[in-house]
């Protein structure tokens, strides 16, 4: 049964993890896959935000290219104006957005920003998008600060070149935000809801236990209200942006809504595919299928399963193992350390493989950091006790626990006794 849910979207969202930690941990994965592509890289916040920056990295991860960080200062240097968000304003954005552009764009379709060299035409834009911000901030401050953290470039796309698009956002540039030439700021308050949700997601997905490959086969979910057929990844970010509009709408009274706006059928919808997405609850991963639980109404724990959980399968280790076993750190594996704590691992492969480790399993490989390339079971229980401050006993379970995850996704090489 679904409903309106108990607990604000921003109360859940930080329940998983805080925005500022979450925008660390991305920034964090985006710094160690520069690093691989381009040994040397320092990704600065800025650069690490922005979402051509993004993008380019992202195409060198799937295996579509390599990475030239000679590029990536020249793309972040386009000039952008403070309306509450940054708007993309300089004259040659429709080149440096060439990829946001192309894949959003409806066939046939070439969608052209507006920038200062269109003059009052974009003056007029920007007031408007500093207005809806403002409103926003008015009716949904909480909101506002839950989701404005992942929205890194707004771009205003004239509205006669856009084909309709109203809004976009691609997982493939994530971090910017599409609007069709606004005529009310509540257009663009929408918006950044409806957008704002998308790109929260995508770093959600990214960090979390949400998604794997094998979403790529499940079923598809269609609409009722068009009959378009969506594949899972699509569904949960649809269901999630209508949540996050649904709540939107409860808090802003009689403002004058756009013409295109969801808000009067956000929940509706939110419903009909919260529905669909708990009869297929199985093809979610951990992090999702409880965000997907607390959003629909069920009683969980609000500490929810973020940071607990590891994108790493746990596996125990023998109990066989001894003081003396020794570990290695396998050559080609590179990680960072989140301020959270948690780590995030590369491994030079084809394509290269990146994931996220839980806070034992990274507390683990962190070692090695410290005293070279070698390392004894019996070193790192007595260092394990100490600092999780937990029975001698209870630290060699959970260490084994770490070291059977490090050894079956060929982080740390096999155990050997001496």
């Amino acid at each position: 049964m679904t409903g309106s849910p108990t607990t604000s979207t921003h109360v859940l969202h930080a329940a998983l993890v805080p925005a500022p930690a979450l925008v660390d941990e991305r920034r964090t994965l985006y710094r160690l896959a520069a690093e691989m592509f381009a040994p040397g890289t320092e990704l600065s916040d800025n650069l690490a935000d922005h979402p051509i920056v993004r993008y380019e990295i992202g195409r060198a991860l799937a295996g579509h290219g390599d990475l030239d960080p000679g590029q990536l200062p020249r793309v972040a240097s386009m000039k952008v104006r403070d309306a509450g968000v940054p708007v993309a304003a300089d004259p040659s954005a429709a080149e440096l957005l060439e990829a946001p552009l192309r894949i959003v764009a409806p066939s046939g379709v070439h969608p052209e920003p507006l920038t200062e060299a269109d003059g009052e035409r974009f003056e007029r834009a920007l007031e408007i998008v500093d207005e809806g911000v403002r409103l926003l901030q008015k009716f949904a401050p909480d909101m506002a600060d839950d989701l404005l953290a992942h929205v890194s470039m707004l771009a205003v796309l004239k509205r006669e070149t856009s084909g309709g698009l109203v809004s976009a956002s691609s997982r493939y540039v994530p971090g910017i935000v599409l609007i069709d030439e606004p005529a009310l700021p509540m257009e663009v308050a929408e918006a950044l809801v409806h957008e704002g949700a998308h790109e929260k997601f995508f770093d959600l997905a990214i960090a979390k236990d949400f998604l794997d490959l094998s979403a790529e086969d499940a079923d598809y979910f269609e609409t009722s209200w068009s009959h378009a057929r969506w594949p899972l990844e699509q569904t949960f970010a649809a269901w999630h942006a209508y949540n996050c509009l649904a709540q939107f709408s409860v808090s802003i009274g009689p403002e004058q809504l756009g013409s295109d706006s969801l808000l009067t059928k956000a929940r509706e919808r939110a419903d009909e595919i919260g529905q669909w997405l708990l009869a297929h609850e199985d093809d979610l991963r951990s992090d999702a299928r409880w965000l997907l639980r607390a959003l629909v109404g069920d009683t969980v724990d609000l500490k929810g399963e973020g940071g607990v959980r590891s994108q790493v399968d746990d596996v125990t280790l023998s109990s066989e193992i001894s003081e003396n076993c020794h570990f290695r750190l396998l050559p080609d594996v590179f990680y960072k350390r989140a301020t959270s704590g948690r780590v995030v691992v590369g491994k030079a492969a084809r394509p290269v493989q990146i994931f996220w480790l839980n806070h034992d399993a990274s507390w683990t490989l962190d070692q090695w950091r410290k005293d070279g390339a070698m390392e004894t079971f019996g070193r790192l229980l007595v260092r394990a006790t100490e600092e999780w401050q937990v029975s001698s006993a209870v630290a060699a379970e959970r260490l084994k626990t770490a070291i059977g995850s490090l050894l079956r996704s060929s982080i740390v090489g096999s155990p050997e006794a001496h």
